[in-house]
This record gives structure tokens, sequence and C-alpha cells, in this order.
């Protein structure tokens, strides 16, 4: 990471003696004169006293606490998505922009099929929920054209489960949800490393899906997930950035150790939650599937994984099968650039459609079958 000019520091202090610390933790003035102007308002609306050196006291602790790396949404409390505000803790990961990005592609997907088929209900699970952020965003964007949705949160933290639950409250009691979100949306514990988690003897989500696919002939319309995907290389050389390395979860970046058999490659750990994720992709028969990754090759690897095991797939004796890599940012419908590969012996059974500006980064692999 390059080194921050003297000058610039210099220049902050000019504005603000309170910059020059947030400079080190936002690289760029713009960004850091946000975040002073953020905390200042949080500190305010903290100290409802007449001496104004309280809450110009709490602003100066909140200042170190950010320059020693705390992430600004675990100081404030939430996080903006989409229309709604997540609620946010130290322990569950922070939502990023762009986990809403391909959230927000994909339900206009769904919106778009709806359109021309209409259907009465959706199903979807949400694995490696943690703040419970996908769930909701999915359904303030379905609710209004499809009259009965379930959704499944799956995590194995009871800290994220519980703060998904807060989350679905709060957004409903500020009008960002509708009420029926209460009864269409759940959250759920499970491990997805374990080979009986969707069995219905041997978890809770098992058994809820049992129940929920009583009276449904069709599989699941989306599994969607942002599971861990980074390497312990990757974690510790620097490519992670300090505050998520110090604060978040590494139950939510890393994933654990010996879960990738067959796999001796450094990308193995990295990779590890993806074969599980595919087989419940194929287990439930899921429409579309998205899966989060952290960059082009991971991702590639990734629509590998899905062509390796295609011939095992309730979809793989249809022709109208595509592996796509969105490369989400704030303009989701990027088309200036698109590269097509092959995989497998037929063209049409699997193909990889890479869609975006050239220069930005792979955030999802999606799987879509008609």
């Amino acid at each position: 990471m390059p080194r921050i000019p003297y000058s610039l520091f210099l220049r902050a202090h000019r504005i603000d003696p309170l910059l020059p610390p947030l400079l080190r933790e936002c690289r760029d003035l713009c960004s850091a004169r946000n975040e002073l102007r953020w905390l200042t308002e949080y500190a305010r609306s903290r100290d409802t006293g007449s001496e104004s050196w309280r809450w110009k006291q709490r602003l100066q602790l909140l200042v170190r606490q950010r320059a020693a790396g705390k992430p600004l949404q675990y100081i404030l409390g939430d996080q903006p998505f989409g229309d709604l505000t997540i609620l946010c803790k130290e322990g569950v990961l922070i939502p990023r922009q762009d986990t809403e990005s391909y959230t927000t592609r994909i339900a206009q997907r769904l919106l778009a099929e709806n359109r021309l088929n209409p259907t009465k209900s959706i199903r979807i699970i949400d694995v490696c929920t943690g703040t419970g952020c996908i769930p909701l965003l999915l359904h303030s964007l379905l609710a209004s054209s499809i009259p009965t949705i379930s959704i499944i949160g799956v995590d194995i933290s009871a800290m994220a489960l519980s703060l998904a639950k807060k989350n679905l409250e709060y957004n409903i009691r500020n009008g960002a949800l509708l009420s029926r979100a209460r009864d269409e949306i759940h959250f759920v514990h499970a491990d997805i490393l374990d080979p009986r988690y969707l069995e219905s003897d041997g978890s809770e989500l098992g058994k809820m899906l049992s129940r929920s696919n009583q009276g449904h002939s069709k599989g699941l319309d989306l599994l969607i997930s942002n599971p861990p995907y980074i390497s312990p290389r990757d974690f510790t050389n620097g490519t992670t950035r300090r505050s998520v390395r110090l604060y978040e979860p590494t139950l939510a970046l890393v994933p654990p150790p010996n879960q990738h058999p067959g796999r001796a490659s450094g990308s193995a750990r990295a990779d590890s939650f993806y074969p599980h994720l595919l087989a419940a992709s194929a287990q439930l028969d899921s429409r579309f599937t998205v899966l989060e990754c952290g960059d082009l090759a991971q991702a590639r690897r990734v629509a590998a994984m899905a062509d390796d095991t295609r011939q095992n797939l309730p979809w793989s004796s249809q022709r109208n099968v595509k592996t796509e890599i969105w490369r989400c940012d704030w303009d989701i419908y990027s088309h200036e650039a698109t590269e097509k590969v092959s995989f497998g012996d037929q063209e049409e059974s699997a193909t990889l459609d890479v869609t975006a500006k050239p220069d930005q980064g792979a955030r999802a692999v999606v799987l879509s079958r008609c």
C-alpha cells in the first residue's frame, strides 16, 4: 500500500486537527472528511447535555478508535444496504457494497422472469447469512410483486443469527420491510460443512425445508451465499485490510482447515465452501445459484467446479444452463467487455460469461437454468 504524502497530512491538519488520524485509515482526504462528519453527527446525537465539551470529548474518542482500525460501521452501529439500515456489531461480518450489488441484480432478474411467467410464490435460501442483509434486501425488493415469499437465512454463528433477527424486527418497525416479512423470513442454525445439515432429521434447516417442500413440486428458486473465501495466506500477508483482520470475525472470512478433500493447492482452503454449496444447489434443485467470490481467479475456479460436477447435477441433461461471472460495482449493468469461455465437450451445456469493465474484480458466480 503506497505511503500517504506528508503534505496531505499537513493539508488535513489545516482543515481540522482530527482529520490526520482518520487519513491513515481512509487513505484519501475526501473519505476522511466524510467519516469525520459522520462521527461528529454521531457524537452530537449521543450527548443531549448543554456542555459542548462532552460531545467533543466523545468525538475525540471515536476518532481514536477509527484511527486504530475499528470499522466505521462498528462505531456507528449500522450500515446502509439498499433502502434498509442494517445493524452492525463486532463479531458479525459487515455488509459490503458488492454484496448489495449482486443481491439487487439477482432480484431484478427474478422480477424480470416473474413478469414473463407470473408466480404466486418463491423460495430462497441464504447460506452464511451473517447480519441477514441479503434475505432482508431480497424481501424488500420482491415483496411488492410476489404474493408469497419464503426465505431461510442460515449461519453457524449464534451471534450472527441473533443480530439477523434484530435486523428483521428493526427494519419492520422502521417501515423498510412489510410486516409479512416476519412470517416469511426465518433464520436458522446450521453447519453447511456437516454432511447431514440438509437432512430433515439432522438439523433445524432440514426440518424447515421438509415442511417447506410440502405442496411444492418445483425446486428452490434461489440459493445465494457469501461464504468465507479468504485463504490464510491472503488474510495475513497484507492483502486483507488491517481493520478487517483486527476486528471482523475470522470465522466469516477464512474457511476452517481440512475441509477440501482431494486438493493440495494453496487455494484449496479458500475454496472449501464452494463444493458444499454446489452440492446443496444440486440437492435442492435450485433454479439460480449465486456465490460470492474474492476475485476473478477464484471465480474461475468456482465456475470450473460447477462444470466438473455438472454431469451429476439435476440440470446436467439440459442444454440451456449458463454459468456467469458477475463483476459488481455501482453500475451493476455494465457491459463494456465480454469474455465467453466454454467448459466441457458441449459449448451450450455450460458457458462462462464474464461481463463488466475490464479493470473491475469479479464478485459472484451465478448458475442459472430454465
